[in-house]
């Protein structure tokens, strides 16, 4: 591979990580209008169908083999109907920032859970950097408060939501692990996010305690800046972005590729702060460090791991 066409995929990878960084300002656009269910609904319509028309178009290696099927529509449930559900539900307690922060510790998660079933050692590098970055997340989530401050503070559910997400995306990774090695990782993602979209569909039309009001009696009324933040959510956060990573995987390997999720919380900051108004407190600023610091030393205890697992590690979200 050149140089010049290595630039090219460091550049699409940083913007990868610019889009993925914006994604959570982006859905705050959206649910300000939407319901959160509504607002997922709407973005994987769209998505699954850009990518049902691309495994239409590639024809050879898309198919699905028939005892995969299920574990494909639980992949699909896990990473589409439930986990942007939660996302976006937190989104309406808490900030962006510390959404993208606390979405930041997944690897961590997956480390310990992996540890945990016994599926991996956790060297003690590893342990050490699984220790910092729970104590980043502690000083994210409790902003320097304690006791009753904590508890009456307005973005704590919120934040306990995303940590649910982050330890959620840990079990997909952990459960999705055999789909990536029998199927080419952009394909696979392509069918979780139609079973996923599927699983969706009849909540598009039926009111539920999640949704009073179906996507199918709001989407009259819903102004451009929230279809705006639906597109770009469906066709940059999905589509575009799921195709670059594993361009990236493929071209420059998986650990060069996954060092560019680290800029995700910084673009997700800039975001927040310049563009939605969000202040940056010291405590979440040093949260944030410790937690990067602790996900990158977690990361680097696998990296020197006995066998490096390149489509595991290219397991990512946005």
């Amino acid at each position: 591979m050149t140089l010049s066409s290595n630039r090219f995929m460091y550049a699409a990878l940083l913007s990868v990580s610019c889009l993925w960084g914006a994604s959570f300002a982006a859905a705050k656009i959206g649910i300000a209008e939407l319901a959160p269910l509504n607002l997922v609904v709407l973005r994987f319509v769209i998505a699954a169908s850009v990518f049902a028309g691309i495994l239409a178009a590639r024809r050879e290696k898309t198919t699905l083999k028939r005892a995969d099927v299920p574990r494909f529509v639980v992949l699909g449930f896990l990473t589409v109907t439930s986990y942007f559900y939660i996302q976006y539900t937190a989104l309406t307690f808490t900030t962006t920032v510390n959404a993208a922060l606390l979405v930041a510790t997944a690897p961590v998660w997956t480390a310990a859970m992996a540890a945990a079933m016994g599926a991996e050692r956790v060297p003690l590098l590893g342990a050490a950097g699984i220790a910092v970055a729970l104590g980043g997340v502690a000083l994210i989530i409790s902003g320097g408060r304690a006791g009753a401050d904590l508890l009456s503070s307005a973005t704590l559910p919120g934040d306990l939501m995303v940590l649910v997400n982050a330890v959620t995306w840990a079990g997909i990774t952990l459960y999705g692990k055999s789909i990536l090695q029998r199927y080419p990782p952009f394909t696979a993602m392509a069918w979780i996010h139609i079973f996923g979209t599927a699983l969706l569909l009849p909540f598009a039309f039926v009111a539920t305690p999640l949704a009073p009001v179906p996507l199918s009696g709001q989407i009259g009324g819903i102004t451009w800046p929230t279809v705006a933040s639906a597109v770009y959510l469906a066709l940059l956060c999905s589509v575009y972005a799921y195709f670059v990573w594993y361009l990236g995987v493929e071209r420059l390997g998986a650990v060069r590729t996954a060092a560019f999720s680290y800029f995700n919380p910084l673009f997700a900051a800039i975001v927040g702060v310049l563009l939605m108004g969000e202040k940056l407190s010291v405590y979440v600023a040093a949260g944030g460090t410790i937690v990067l610091a602790g996900v990158y030393v977690t990361n680097r205890a696998k990296e020197r791991g006995a066998v490096p697992q390149a489509r595991n590690q290219a397991w990512r979200k946005g």
